[in-house]
């Protein structure tokens, strides 16, 4: 398939896709937009990147560099200074943040920060 072909394909079947980027060995080998994005556009993607991260979580496991996803959080940040009345920070794991089930306390809705920069989001 060339990129011509990949880009009717995304445009006519693809519709939620705003953009493809492909690096191989450092270099951007592939790179198209659709629906009016920019290819500086910031986008909200969800948990759609909780697939990649856990494959990349996967491949540090096989090479050692995580001995398990049941390890704390804090052993790989031990410059982190946990703040005061920070407590359930200590038994936060890997897994808990690739579930997204980290046992977190919050004073507002963390998306509005989170989702929020000084980079152009395009809205529909």
């Amino acid at each position: 398939m060339d990129k011509e072909e990949l880009h009717n394909i995304v445009e006519e079947q693809q519709t939620n896709i705003c953009q493809i980027v492909c690096y191989k060995d450092n270099k951007k080998i592939y790179s198209d937009v659709w629906n009016n994005y920019k290819e500086n556009n910031a986008v909200h993607i969800m948990s759609a990147t909780k697939s990649i991260v856990s494959l990349l979580i996967g491949i540090c496991v096989d090479k050692g560099l995580i001995k398990s996803i049941d390890d704390k959080i804090l052993d790989y940040f031990p410059d982190y200074k946990v703040k005061r009345g920070e407590k359930t920070i200590y038994e936060i794991t890997i897994k808990h943040l690739m579930t997204m089930k980290a046992p977190l306390k919050c004073k507002y809705d963390p998306w509005v920060k989170v989702c929020s920069s000084g980079l152009e989001i395009h809205k529909e």
